[in-house]
């Protein structure tokens, strides 16, 4: 964690600031340094930093003069006051002034990493309250989203009914007239494609409730394939291979059905984009812990355009023709739901490689 912390060290002591800056670079915090208020400014107008260490005096003004305008520029950052004065009216001012917390010189290296380490603390806790946030707010929108089109998938359903029934009599009327049966043939394609999505939006906003039993991974990954070759009109199908590592578990503890729908997600991508004579590789392995099962889906297709990495996994986001382009979005709440990990571990010109990381147990 704390490779991935950057402090901001405003300090004009030489001597000071340097056995600052030896405490922080040992325990791993990555730091940038100034001398003087303007400097300070000038570093967070410029760069966002996860805590500020500050000398209350300072060459140009106080740190009391300091703080309001590093946290107006940063709002929420901690800021650690450190002064030679021991008096109790300047830390007051300083935590009035809106400091997270205040040190005395000389600094005692422990004083300094426990108050670094509670920073840290702080900064996983607002993290994880921006995160579970995040995701209440998702599951009201997506509540709503279900609500709407379960009430549309309801009354749509008797309308669909109707149609067919009414161009499968059509169909009979047309018997001897090919080009107008061929017509009714794609309406009725099109009734089917539409009730899909409904379908498919409706599972995407639905609750998810796992039901986990021993499936074999393996087996659900040649049958899926077999299914999508059966459904298939291409001529040159794309070789596939699997790979299973010796340390793969027969068996796993998952929701089959689940786990199927995201593997035959993955398999519908990389079939599509290696048709042709191309080449789909998938493998199952284990981590070296055995905490995780991992399965990867590779093709040698033209591979993802960085411009759209970012955007894969949302909903309604996709490049096809045809298609709601929520495949990988509900892929992504399948696996979450299993407290897993989805993601695109290698896209270039060479193709993709989609990883699924799911716990063992």
């Amino acid at each position: 964690m704390t490779q991935d912390f950057s402090v901001l060290l405003v300090e004009d002591d030489d001597d000071a600031r340097r056995n600052m800056e030896d405490i922080l670079s040992l325990d791993g915090y990555r730091t940038q340094t100034a001398t003087s208020c303007l400097a300070a400014i000038n570093a967070v107008e410029s760069k966002a930093f996860d805590a500020v260490i500050v000398d209350w005096r300072l060459p140009d003004e106080n740190a009391d003069q300091l703080i309001p305008i590093i946290i107006k520029c940063q709002p929420n950052i901690p800021v650690v006051v450190v002064t030679g004065i021991r008096d109790f009216d300047t830390a007051v001012t300083a935590l009035r002034s809106g400091a997270y917390d205040f040190l005395l010189k000389p600094i005692n290296p422990d004083m300094l990493r426990s108050v670094l380490s509670r920073v840290v603390e702080r900064k996983k806790h607002l993290a994880a309250i921006e995160e579970a946030q995040e995701k209440l707010l998702m599951n009201e929108r997506l509540a709503a989203i279900g609500q709407m089109v379960t009430g549309l998938a309801h009354e749509s359903r008797n309308a669909f009914q109707r149609s067919h029934a009414c161009l499968a009599e059509l169909a009979l009327d047309l018997e001897d007239m090919p080009e107008s049966l061929e017509l009714v043939h794609r309406i009725q394609k099109a009734l089917d494609d539409l009730h899909y999505l409904l379908e498919e939006v409706r599972d995407y906003s639905a609750p998810i409730i796992l039901e986990r039993r021993k499936c074999c991974l393996e087996s659900i990954v040649n049958e899926t394939w077999q299914q999508i070759l059966d459904a298939s009109c291409v001529a040159n199908l794309p070789d596939f291979t699997v790979e299973k590592d010796p340390g793969f578990p027969a068996e796993c503890f998952l929701d089959g059905d689940r786990i199927r729908q995201v593997i035959r997600n993955l398999l519908e991508n990389a079939f599509s984009a290696s048709a042709n004579n191309g080449e789909v590789y998938v493998r199952l392995s284990s981590d070296d812990d055995d905490a995780f099962i991992r399965i990867e889906v590779e093709d040698d297709g033209a591979g993802i355009p960085e411009a759209n990495l970012e955007s894969i996994f949302a909903p309604f986001f996709t490049t096809k023709t045809k298609g709601t382009g929520l495949g990988l979005a509900v892929s992504r709440r399948f696996v979450d739901a299993h407290k897993g990990h989805i993601f695109v571990d290698s896209a270039n010109s060479h193709g993709a490689r989609f990883v699924v990381e799911l716990p063992r147990q």
